[in-house]
């Protein structure tokens, strides 16, 4: 039996880091300083705590001053929400891909340019230069300019498109795309690219944090139930210690005879060990809930033993129905809510694919006046409206990305159909899990209860003599593996009930804000 158990656990134990060690429990803390010379063994305290079998700790005589603060799942869920690395790790991403958008507006800065032009050779030496602000603009793949410019006279009669009046030109204008790259272009695609995988990082921060507190949760619940758990097998070390020193006597006195003593002794060897064992798995258990419980600067910290709770909480009354849990998981669940940024993605893309197949039509407007001295066919102010038209013969780009867009979404919907299926399993798997799990908590309660009365009334017959060692034994172990296996239940129903509120996105129940928007978002 204690190997399935044991079996058990490990199947239950979280893959983390260990580091640190433990403070001993209070029933192994003088049993560090007693260890038996011949044995090696621990010689437990007598103020040692010991499980009443209730579900509460029975307390030896202690110092008056001795009130120790229980550790609550809350200042866990806390802790591991401010300083846990992973948590901190998925802000810095957010703030990466906002960086990043910022850096695909860049494609629409102003920006100053300038041309110059100088004939170094030949018979004419005309020098001309131009100077102009052009600003992009995300509308119609716009681009507004204005500048001046200045050249001289001495052109040929074939370039004379550089020559201005003695005051230079100023110039304004715009040009828009009318067909292609009217609705998207690369630019604004990008933009909105770095977006959406800012959406994505804010939804993976949500899914650290869900993850983060789940997995503090369960390391919680396992540490407590690790201190119960050696509870049971210190109750059982002390009642042995108890019982030796009573056949000693009556040993001594020739009331009973010496194999009594042995067997006494045997038994108590065996129960030490399994107390040994479980208070390795309480330091391990308090080890591993370090890794989410740390200090203001961050650092973890290993949990003081007294400051285990004495029993798991209530049973819960209720839970949400299935249904609405099922809803609610399925509009908030992230790894649902990064497909969903994924096809909002894909369908941009398949916008820019297809915008690919478009003729381009642009369209520029330009306004100019001449100052000073000059041709009179130079005064006065001019417009100028040209229209360029490009048509694409082969298209097999295009067409290429548009079908390798439309089986991308089709993908994504199969993949976002399976994820909703999952869900709804797991929803349905756990709510079936702790409604069993409760139950299995109140038969195997029932169980232990009846397993104490059987050994207390064991204990009056052996007081009465018509009782004999052998069977006191078998009752307190067996009402030690009934404790075991109600303690092993609620580990279970705690263990589902945390998944349960993973699954279903409950931020209050995981000592969550719900999310908000990080900040404001950089715009045009």
């Amino acid at each position: 039996m204690r190997s399935q158990r044991t079996a058990k656990r490990r199947m239950l134990w979280p893959l983390i880091s260990l580091s640190g060690l433990l403070t001993l429990p209070a029933t192994l803390q003088a049993a560090d300083r007693q260890v038996d010379p011949e044995t090696g063994a621990f010689a437990i305290s007598e103020s040692a705590e010991v499980y009443a079998g209730d579900g509460q700790i029975e307390s030896g005589p202690q110092s008056p001053s001795a009130s120790p603060t229980r550790l609550a799942l809350e200042d866990v869920f806390s802790a591991s929400a401010q300083h846990f690395p992973a948590i901190q790790a998925a802000v810095q991403e957010t703030l990466v891909k906002r960086g990043e958008i910022t850096r695909a507006l860049g494609a629409f800065d102003l920006a100053l340019e300038q041309d110059v032009l100088a004939r170094t050779s030949g018979y004419y030496d005309g020098k001309a230069i131009e100077n102009r602000l052009v600003k992009p603009i995300p509308e119609a793949n716009g681009r507004l300019f204005a500048g001046y410019r200045y050249g001289s006279e001495d052109f040929p009669i074939y370039e004379r498109e550089y020559v201005t009046n003695g005051g230079g030109e100023f110039n304004l204008g715009a040009v828009f795309s009318l067909w292609r790259d009217r609705a998207i272009d690369s630019r604004r695609f990008g933009v909105s690219a770095a977006r959406m995988a800012e959406q994505k990082s804010q939804v993976e921060l949500t899914m650290a944090r869900l993850m983060t507190q789940r997995n503090a949760a369960r390391g919680y619940w396992r540490w407590v139930s690790a201190g119960l758990t050696y509870n049971v097998y210190a109750r059982l070390v002390k009642l042995a210690e108890q019982r030796m020193e009573g056949l000693e006597r009556r040993a001594a006195a020739g009331d009973v005879a010496d194999i009594f003593v042995t067997e006494n002794q045997q038994n108590l060897l065996r129960r030490r060990a399994l107390a040994t064992n479980a208070l390795r798995n309480f330091r391990e258990a308090g080890i591993a809930l370090s890794l989410y419980l740390r200090d203001d600067t961050g650092t973890p910290r290993i949990p003081d033993s007294q400051e285990c709770p004495d029993a798991f909480p209530a049973l819960p009354t209720d839970r949400p129905a299935t249904e609405a849990v099922i809803a609610r998981a399925l509009s908030a669940r992230p790894e649902v809510l990064l497909l969903a940024v994924d096809q909002s993605l894909e369908q941009e893309r398949l916008r820019l694919a297809r915008n690919e197949l478009l003729p381009r039509v642009d369209l520029g407007l330009k306004a100019m006046q001449d100052i000073g001295p000059g041709s009179e066919t130079r005064d006065g102010f001019e417009t100028k409206v040209d229209l360029t038209v490009s048509i694409p013969l082969e298209r097999r780009r295009g067409e290429g990305s548009v079908a390798a867009s439309q089986s991308r979404l089709d993908q994504l919907e199969w993949e976002t159909r399976l994820a909703e299926d999952r869900i709804r399993t797991e929803v349905q798997q756990l709510a079936n899990a702790i409604d069993t799990d409760i139950e299995f908590v109140r038969l195997t309660r029932a169980e232990a209860e009846q397993a104490r009365l059987l050994e207390a009334a064991e204990r009056k017959r052996f007081a009465a003599g018509a009782s004999d060692f052998f069977l006191v034994n078998l009752r307190e172990e067996r009402t030690a593996d009934a404790e075991l296996r109600n303690l092993e239940a609620y580990l279970d129903l705690m263990l589902s009930m945390t998944d349960y509120q993973a699954t279903a996105v409950d931020f209050g129940a995981l000592g969550l804000e719900p999310p908000e928007s990080f900040g404001s978002e950089p715009s045009l």
